[in-house]
């Protein structure tokens, strides 16, 4: 049996952190966009003993991670753990293979991406009896309590432009999205790009264990998620980004000189929240910034393929 499972990237503009008690609230108010590429998971389940094999592009994430420290296995635990009971989970072989097309730990919600294709895939194959949200709420509980992630995975089910208006899981939290036309003129609706310059990895959960950070964070987007809801706008959205990455401190001056050179070519640049990457917003795929990857927005979000 198998399935594969398309989540596209989700970067992050800005953000709020909101703690809760129950992980499947906790997460983040924010605003964001999502992207044509992302995470292809496919998932294999056979008749076994219990062997779990986790790959991303062709390799084994154990050798980074240990197992329990991965998005994927914590994931599947969750499920396992949800549906003891009514799966015979010993007698069976799963693999999940996935294969990215951006980087990891650069801002592009790469990890929640593996969650989602992990949690649709084995919902699906297995006929858990789960609805779509309620199977990518496993992807966001996992996200959470490893402090990879907060509210990308409501953006990459959402797609387009979401902003996510109350935190949480989808099913828990609420989400909305800026109308994406295509830019001026001519252009067909969905026909933007996302243009982006990675210079390295931030790990996430480095950030989000900053209690001192979060604190900042909460305090720079307080104002911005109902400012972007009065103007839901993409280039007042790109502008408020930027903002929150300069009062934040988070971006630094290697990344603002690409972002300085893309902003007068495009509708707006920032930092992707969180990654050493920078990213524009623009109605052509031309930039002059050597070695960026360019993306068309996706207006589907997470799906089966």
């Amino acid at each position: 049996m198998q399935s594969l499972v398309f989540a596209p990237s989700h970067i992050t503009g800005f953000f709020e952190v909101v703690n809760h008690q129950n992980p499947l609230i906790r997460g983040s108010r924010g605003a964001g966009v999502t992207l044509e590429q992302g995470v292809v998971t496919q998932v294999d389940i056979n008749e076994g003993n219990g062997e779990i094999i986790i790959k991303i592009n062709g390799k084994s994430n154990s050798q980074k991670y240990p197992p329990e420290m991965s998005v994927s296995y914590k994931t599947l635990d969750l499920l396992r753990k949800q549906f003891y009971e009514e799966i015979e989970w010993n007698n069976l072989e799963i693999i999940i293979r996935h294969k990215t097309s951006v980087p990891m730990e650069a801002g592009f919600g790469v990890s929640a991406g593996l969650a989602l294709g992990t949690s649709l895939g084995l919902s699906k194959i297995l006929k858990l009896p789960l609805t779509f949200n309620q199977a990518a709420a496993a992807a966001h509980q996992a996200e959470v309590e490893l402090k990879t992630g907060l509210g990308d995975v409501m953006g990459a089910v959402t797609g387009g432009f979401p902003i996510r208006i109350e935190p949480g899981a989808p099913g828990f939290g609420k989400a909305d999205e800026i109308f994406n036309e295509g830019g001026s003129g001519n252009e067909s609706k969905g026909n933007l790009f996302v243009i982006s310059k990675s210079l390295g990895a931030i790990e996430t959960s480095s950030i989000l264990k900053d209690h001192a950070m979060t604190q900042k964070v909460n305090i720079v987007a307080r104002d911005m998620l109902q400012k972007l809801i009065s103007n839901p706008q993409i280039t007042y959205f790109m502008d408020l980004s930027l903002k929150f990455a300069q009062e934040t401190g988070l971006i630094d001056q290697e990344i603002m000189e690409i972002v300085d050179v893309m902003r007068d070519e495009t509708l707006g640049a920032s930092m992707a929240m969180l990654g050493k990457t920078a990213f524009a917003i623009s109605e052509t795929p031309d930039s002059s910034v050597e070695g960026v990857m360019v993306s068309k927005v996706d207006n589907c979000g997470c799906r089966f393929q």
